[in-house]
Protein backbone atom coordinates (compact mmCIF):
# COMPACT_ATOMS: atom_id res chain seq x y z
CA UNK A 1 0.00 0.00 0.00
CA UNK A 2 1.51 3.65 -1.20
CA UNK A 3 0.83 6.19 1.42
CA UNK A 4 0.76 9.91 0.40
CA UNK A 5 2.82 12.17 1.49
CA UNK A 6 0.37 13.57 3.93
CA UNK A 7 -0.09 10.46 4.97
CA UNK A 8 3.36 9.79 6.02
CA UNK A 9 4.27 13.20 7.12
CA UNK A 10 0.93 14.51 8.50
CA UNK A 11 -1.02 17.15 7.44
CA UNK A 12 1.24 20.68 7.40
CA UNK A 13 -0.37 23.91 8.84
CA UNK A 14 -2.61 25.57 6.31
CA UNK A 15 -0.23 28.38 5.06
CA UNK A 16 -1.39 32.02 4.76
CA UNK A 17 -0.23 31.80 0.90
CA UNK A 18 -2.49 28.95 1.19
CA UNK A 19 -5.41 30.77 2.75
CA UNK A 20 -5.20 33.56 0.26
CA UNK A 21 -5.25 31.32 -2.92
CA UNK A 22 -8.38 29.92 -1.24
CA UNK A 23 -10.51 33.01 -1.41
CA UNK A 24 -9.04 34.85 -4.19
CA UNK A 25 -11.17 33.45 -6.93
CA UNK A 26 -10.83 35.82 -9.67
CA UNK A 27 -7.47 37.11 -10.74
CA UNK A 28 -9.69 40.26 -11.64
CA UNK A 29 -9.92 40.89 -7.73
CA UNK A 30 -6.56 41.43 -6.18
CA UNK A 31 -5.78 42.37 -3.09
CA UNK A 32 -6.13 40.00 0.28
CA UNK A 33 -5.82 41.34 3.72
CA UNK A 34 -5.54 38.76 6.71
CA UNK A 35 -7.23 40.65 9.89
CA UNK A 36 -6.57 36.95 12.11
CA UNK A 37 -5.51 34.10 12.28
CA UNK A 38 -5.91 31.22 14.54
CA UNK A 39 -5.24 27.78 14.65
CA UNK A 40 -6.56 25.01 16.84
CA UNK A 41 -7.42 21.68 15.90
CA UNK A 42 -11.68 21.33 16.34
CA UNK A 43 -11.99 17.90 14.64
CA UNK A 44 -9.91 16.29 16.51
CA UNK A 45 -7.63 15.01 14.09
CA UNK A 46 -4.06 15.78 15.71
CA UNK A 47 -3.95 18.39 12.86
CA UNK A 48 -5.05 22.41 13.75
CA UNK A 49 -7.84 23.85 11.21
CA UNK A 50 -7.46 28.04 10.71
CA UNK A 51 -9.54 30.37 12.25
CA UNK A 52 -9.59 33.29 9.47
CA UNK A 53 -10.86 36.61 9.41
CA UNK A 54 -10.21 38.67 5.82
CA UNK A 55 -10.83 41.03 3.56
CA UNK A 56 -11.38 40.72 0.39
CA UNK A 57 -11.10 43.43 -2.84
CA UNK A 58 -14.74 43.09 -2.86
CA UNK A 59 -15.67 44.46 0.61
CA UNK A 60 -14.52 48.17 -0.11
CA UNK A 61 -15.28 50.20 3.43
CA UNK A 62 -17.40 47.45 4.93
CA UNK A 63 -14.96 45.82 6.73
CA UNK A 64 -13.58 42.22 6.82
CA UNK A 65 -15.85 39.80 4.31
CA UNK A 66 -14.27 36.26 4.94
CA UNK A 67 -15.15 34.60 8.56
CA UNK A 68 -13.94 31.33 7.75
CA UNK A 69 -13.00 27.80 9.64
CA UNK A 70 -10.58 26.03 6.74
CA UNK A 71 -9.34 22.86 7.38
CA UNK A 72 -6.75 20.47 4.93
CA UNK A 73 -7.93 16.76 4.01
CA UNK A 74 -6.32 13.69 3.93
CA UNK A 75 -5.74 14.20 -0.06
CA UNK A 76 -4.31 17.84 0.93
CA UNK A 77 -6.97 20.12 -0.89
CA UNK A 78 -8.72 22.48 1.81
CA UNK A 79 -12.88 22.59 2.48
CA UNK A 80 -14.37 25.38 4.73
CA UNK A 81 -16.57 24.16 7.23
CA UNK A 82 -20.63 24.97 7.76
CA UNK A 83 -20.60 27.50 10.58
CA UNK A 84 -24.37 28.31 11.09
CA UNK A 85 -25.37 31.97 10.29
CA UNK A 86 -27.29 33.91 13.28
CA UNK A 87 -30.81 33.92 12.76
CA UNK A 88 -33.61 36.34 11.98
CA UNK A 89 -33.90 36.77 15.79
CA UNK A 90 -30.41 37.35 16.62
CA UNK A 91 -29.71 39.72 13.55
CA UNK A 92 -32.64 41.72 14.48
CA UNK A 93 -30.30 42.93 17.76
CA UNK A 94 -27.44 44.65 14.98
CA UNK A 95 -28.21 47.63 13.79
CA UNK A 96 -26.05 49.83 11.45
CA UNK A 97 -23.27 48.46 9.75
CA UNK A 98 -21.98 44.57 11.71
CA UNK A 99 -18.94 43.86 12.06
CA UNK A 100 -17.97 40.43 13.48
CA UNK A 101 -14.90 38.58 14.77
CA UNK A 102 -14.11 34.74 14.79
CA UNK A 103 -11.68 33.14 18.08
CA UNK A 104 -11.37 30.23 19.78
CA UNK A 105 -12.40 30.30 23.56
CA UNK A 106 -12.49 26.91 25.71
CA UNK A 107 -12.20 24.57 23.13
CA UNK A 108 -14.96 26.42 21.15
CA UNK A 109 -15.63 28.51 18.55
CA UNK A 110 -16.32 31.86 19.40
CA UNK A 111 -18.27 34.64 16.44
CA UNK A 112 -18.34 38.18 18.33
CA UNK A 113 -20.51 40.82 16.39
CA UNK A 114 -20.48 44.45 16.92
CA UNK A 115 -22.26 47.44 15.27
CA UNK A 116 -22.79 51.15 15.23
CA UNK A 117 -25.08 51.36 18.62
CA UNK A 118 -21.95 51.21 20.44
CA UNK A 119 -22.79 48.20 22.73
CA UNK A 120 -20.59 45.77 24.26
CA UNK A 121 -20.64 42.87 21.91
CA UNK A 122 -24.59 42.58 20.91
CA UNK A 123 -24.18 39.25 20.12
CA UNK A 124 -22.20 36.74 20.98
CA UNK A 125 -22.25 32.80 19.56
CA UNK A 126 -20.40 29.86 21.05
CA UNK A 127 -19.85 26.95 18.33
CA UNK A 128 -19.03 23.10 18.92
CA UNK A 129 -17.58 20.73 16.47
CA UNK A 130 -19.97 17.78 16.08
CA UNK A 131 -17.84 15.47 14.54
CA UNK A 132 -20.79 13.47 13.04
CA UNK A 133 -22.52 15.92 10.90
CA UNK A 134 -19.15 17.10 10.50
CA UNK A 135 -20.23 21.09 11.07
CA UNK A 136 -20.19 23.22 14.23
CA UNK A 137 -23.49 23.38 16.02
CA UNK A 138 -24.46 26.16 18.13
CA UNK A 139 -23.57 25.66 21.62
CA UNK A 140 -25.16 29.12 23.13
CA UNK A 141 -25.86 32.72 22.47
CA UNK A 142 -25.90 35.94 24.48
CA UNK A 143 -27.95 38.41 23.15
CA UNK A 144 -28.02 42.26 24.43
CA UNK A 145 -31.13 42.96 26.56
CA UNK A 146 -34.23 44.26 25.93
CA UNK A 147 -35.66 46.95 27.98
CA UNK A 148 -39.33 47.49 28.76
CA UNK A 149 -41.44 49.92 26.28
CA UNK A 150 -45.28 50.73 25.44
CA UNK A 151 -45.39 47.71 23.38
CA UNK A 152 -44.36 44.18 23.03
CA UNK A 153 -40.95 43.60 21.85
CA UNK A 154 -41.77 40.86 20.51
CA UNK A 155 -44.50 41.95 17.94
CA UNK A 156 -42.48 45.00 17.17
CA UNK A 157 -43.31 45.87 13.32
CA UNK A 158 -40.28 47.96 12.00
CA UNK A 159 -36.94 48.07 12.58
CA UNK A 160 -37.26 51.33 14.44
CA UNK A 161 -39.41 49.52 17.62
CA UNK A 162 -36.64 46.68 17.29
CA UNK A 163 -34.11 49.08 17.68
CA UNK A 164 -35.97 51.26 20.76
CA UNK A 165 -36.16 47.80 22.56
CA UNK A 166 -32.40 47.36 22.59
CA UNK A 167 -31.64 51.20 23.98
CA UNK A 168 -32.32 51.61 27.42
CA UNK A 169 -33.02 56.27 26.70
CA UNK A 170 -35.49 55.38 23.92
CA UNK A 171 -36.88 53.01 25.65
CA UNK A 172 -37.60 55.20 28.65
CA UNK A 173 -38.49 57.77 26.57
CA UNK A 174 -40.95 55.87 24.79
CA UNK A 175 -42.71 55.01 28.04
CA UNK A 176 -42.53 58.63 28.87
CA UNK A 177 -44.53 59.65 25.68
CA UNK A 178 -46.58 56.85 25.61
CA UNK A 179 -47.57 57.81 29.38
CA UNK A 180 -48.30 61.57 28.08
CA UNK A 181 -50.37 61.01 25.50
CA UNK A 182 -52.49 58.49 27.45
CA UNK A 183 -52.84 61.52 30.07
CA UNK A 184 -53.89 64.19 27.60
CA UNK A 185 -56.02 61.09 25.72
CA UNK A 186 -57.99 60.77 29.15
CA UNK A 187 -59.06 64.41 29.19
CA UNK A 188 -59.82 65.33 25.98
CA UNK A 189 -62.97 65.45 24.17
CA UNK A 190 -63.83 63.31 21.59
CA UNK A 191 -62.99 66.01 19.07
CA UNK A 192 -60.07 66.83 20.33
CA UNK A 193 -58.68 63.22 20.87
CA UNK A 194 -58.98 62.65 17.60
CA UNK A 195 -56.89 65.83 16.54
CA UNK A 196 -54.39 64.06 18.75
CA UNK A 197 -54.68 60.26 17.83
CA UNK A 198 -53.93 61.65 13.84
CA UNK A 199 -51.26 63.79 15.41
CA UNK A 200 -49.22 60.88 17.04
CA UNK A 201 -49.91 58.68 14.01
CA UNK A 202 -48.37 61.31 11.73
CA UNK A 203 -45.38 61.14 13.97
CA UNK A 204 -44.72 57.32 14.26
CA UNK A 205 -44.94 57.46 10.25
CA UNK A 206 -42.39 60.03 10.43
CA UNK A 207 -40.01 58.88 12.78
CA UNK A 208 -39.97 55.10 11.01
CA UNK A 209 -39.44 57.19 7.50
CA UNK A 210 -36.61 59.32 9.61
CA UNK A 211 -35.08 56.68 11.49
CA UNK A 212 -35.38 53.62 9.37
CA UNK A 213 -32.56 53.99 7.12
CA UNK A 214 -30.20 55.64 9.65
CA UNK A 215 -26.94 54.15 10.83
CA UNK A 216 -27.01 55.98 14.03
CA UNK A 217 -30.72 54.63 15.14
CA UNK A 218 -30.42 54.65 18.50
CA UNK A 219 -29.25 58.25 18.54
CA UNK A 220 -32.03 58.97 16.27
CA UNK A 221 -34.84 57.76 17.77
CA UNK A 222 -34.00 58.94 21.05
CA UNK A 223 -33.50 62.40 19.36
CA UNK A 224 -37.20 62.24 18.09
CA UNK A 225 -38.83 60.60 21.16
CA UNK A 226 -36.91 63.49 23.47
CA UNK A 227 -38.68 66.36 20.70
CA UNK A 228 -42.37 64.34 21.05
CA UNK A 229 -42.49 64.24 24.47
CA UNK A 230 -41.48 67.73 25.13
CA UNK A 231 -44.60 68.61 22.41
CA UNK A 232 -46.74 66.61 24.39
CA UNK A 233 -45.71 68.31 27.56
CA UNK A 234 -47.04 71.61 25.88
CA UNK A 235 -49.48 70.26 24.18
CA UNK A 236 -52.06 72.98 25.51
CA UNK A 237 -49.81 76.07 24.19
CA UNK A 238 -49.82 74.17 21.08
CA UNK A 239 -53.24 72.78 20.53
CA UNK A 240 -54.60 76.47 22.71
CA UNK A 241 -58.44 74.99 22.39
CA UNK A 242 -58.04 71.85 23.86
CA UNK A 243 -59.03 71.09 27.49
CA UNK A 244 -56.57 70.85 30.12
CA UNK A 245 -55.90 67.65 31.95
Amino acid sequence: MVLSAFGQQGKPEISEGEIEKHFSKSPECEGFDINSLEYFDFTGDGHDEAIVVASTCATGTAGPDVHAVLSREASGSIVELRIPEPTEKQQASLFGRVFSELGVEDAQLVATYHDESGRDNPLVIRYRWNGRDKEFQVAAVKVAPRYQTSFDCDRAKTAVENAICYSPEAASLDLAVQQSYSNWMEHLSDADSDVLKKEQKEWLRKRDLICGDDYEVFHCVATLYGARLLELQHFKVLHPKTSQP
